[in-house]
């Protein structure tokens, strides 16, 4: 990808959205947080202060400087700032443990953390074991051994950060570090040209707009949340940042008028079942993005019902495809919830959107024709360029242009994606292959079960068994044996669960997905193969 005139409006890097932003919506609302609200203008000058302040503190092009907070707007003027620089962000999630931090900071070479008053006694942990990060800037920590963040905003110099050449478009932008649901996390590479064609696909894909009020409740770390920020600004819209819980979630959805948030199916249903909902004005909403996993048609009901004006929209994409990827629109939902014909297509994430190739591979890089399962290819110039220190992981994943997602799916005849299972899933019991996501649908269709997982477990007969991890609806029970006989006519025998576990929740990783590993952990620590 090459830098030329009039390619993304003249955006040479990310940094240069909060830059034109002020320049042609000054006055305009950009940025709300808790009790703060800044103009376009306010969040740029705040976010070129900051950078000019890092500046003095040594920080370079091709820096690497963390993130280790829970959302702000801080979080958000930070990452503009170093992107300003020409430094790299690296996104840190609040929730890892000390040793889990350490490994990041380490991998990834950060010499500076930037850090929030709840992460700090745990920044400080992690920072013990790596030597070359060494400084802390403090975000309302008012701890005197780090430097604090507003004095920092207050003190520096409120001109446009210059470079002594424009960015180019292949320059590392941010480090998004995998979610380490299959090992140890991965620092996925984004440059400013990927980063900036996948706000551009992404925003077309979803139908964002700058007259939009969006509520960005995804932790700013993860991809879904950088995605959610970055193209909200690149549109121009009002940003709406929350830390998630339900109730603040429905507050802010009614008090901001907001008009378009991206949630996640589990929680799209737990906001639903609260018994206030519809206490809550939210005649303002008209586009719900969800991605993660289908949504279920009873689900889809419900919130037509509760939402009738609401229009939902699916996407997929990965960490390594940025934010581009499929979209389900809009129409495809009211067709499914019409007609019973197309009802299937709440199975799918949609089509490919503007500028990306999807194919379907087998397991010799062959693509597969038509109605078979195979693992997903995407190809866009929106992907990430590799893994930040690990050629081996960079060569596994991208093959001639392709990234191989580890997702496995299947393409129709008209052209719909339906993802199957994440391919280290697959659960091989004798000499078949079962897809835990076909077992879990059907008993999510129990009237009691509010959600489920599927694992395979060690079998000294079958080499793995089929188990099923069950959260009841409140005020319901079911026995496992009355449930594994629910399965009966609706899959295979062989797919059915032998034993079923009831538990209260589900162990899920920032974006909502459930942790499949986490859950087979217990079954396979003393086996020598974990499949």
């Amino acid at each position: 990808m090459h830098n030329g005139p009039g390619i993304f409006g003249g955006l040479t890097g990310v940094g240069d959205i909060l830059s034109r932003n002020a320049r042609v919506s000054e006055n305009k609302l950009g940025l709300v947080f808790e009790d703060v609200r800044l103009s376009w203008s306010d969040v740029n000058v705040r976010s070129c202060r900051f950078a000019n302040a890092m500046r003095e503190l040594g920080v370079r092009r091709g820096d690497r400087v963390g993130i280790f907070a829970r959302n702000s707007h801080q979080w958000v003027e930070s990452s503009f700032a170093l992107s300003k620089l020409g430094a790299i962000v690296v996104t840190v999630n609040n929730r890892l443990s000390p040793p889990e931090i350490a490994y990041i900071l380490e991998n990834s070479g950060v010499s500076m953390l930037i850090v929030a008053k709840s992460e700090l006694q745990n920044a400080k942990l992690a920072m013990a074991q790596v030597a070359a990060c060494e400084l802390l800037i403090g975000i309302e920590t008012e701890d005197e051994s780090v430097i604090d963040y507003e004095t920092m905003v207050a003190l520096g110099d409120p001109s446009e950060p210059v470079l002594d050449t424009p960015l180019a478009y292949d320059e590392p932008s941010m480090l998004l570090y995998t979610s380490g649901t299959t090992g140890f996390p991965k620092g996925a590479i984004y440059t400013h040209g990927s980063t900036l064609l996948g706000m551009f696909v992404h925003v077309h894909a979803i139908g964002s707009r700058g007259t939009h009020r969006v509520m960005l409740p995804s932790p700013l770390y993860s991809a879904a949340g950088t995605a959610g920020i970055y193209c909200a600004a690149y549109v121009g819209s009002t940003s709406v940042i929350v830390n998630f819980d339900a109730e603040r979630a429905l507050e802010t959805l009614a008090r901001e008028k907001i008009t378009f948030t991206n949630l996640v199916p589990t929680t799209i249903q737990r906001l639903l079942a609260r018994p206030d909902f519809e206490q809550y004005d939210l005649s303002a909403l008209d586009t719900i993005l969800y991605g993660g996993s289908p949504i279920p048609v009873a689900v889809l009901r419900e919130a037509k019902r509760k939402l009738p004006k609401c229009r939902f929209r699916q996407t997929f994409a990965s960490t390594e495809t940025g934010t581009a990827g499929t979209v389900l629109e809009p129409a495809d939902h009211e067709l499914a919830l019409t007609d019973p014909a197309y009802e299937h297509r709440l199975l799918s994430c949609g089509k490919p959107q503007v500028a990306v190739d999807v194919a379907i591979f087998d397991d010799k890089g062959l693509s597969v024709p038509v109605g078979t399962v195979g693992e997903i290819g995407v190809r866009t110039e929106a992907n990430i360029v590799g893994f930040w220190g690990n050629p081996q992981a960079t060569a596994e994943a991208i093959r001639d242009g392709w990234v191989l997602t580890g997702d496995l799916a299947r393409i129709d005849e008209d052209g719909y994606v339906y993802l199957v299972d994440r391919k280290k899933d697959l659960i091989v019991t004798g000499a078949f292959n079962v897809y835990p996501s076909e077992v879990e649908r059907v008993l999510q269709s129990h009237q009691s079960v509010y959600e489920v997982a599927v694992i395979g477990v060690p079998s000294v007969e079958w080499g793995e068994s089929i188990k099923a991890v069950v959260v009841l609806k409140p005020g319901r029970t079911i026995s496992a044996q009355d449930l594994i006989t629910w399965c009966d006519g609706r899959i295979a025998g062989y797919k059915k669960p032998k034993t079923i576990d009831f538990v209260d929740t589900l162990p899920r990783n920032p974006t909502g997905k459930v942790l499949h590993r986490q859950l087979r952990e217990p079954y396979w620590q003393q086996q020598d193969r974990k499949i």
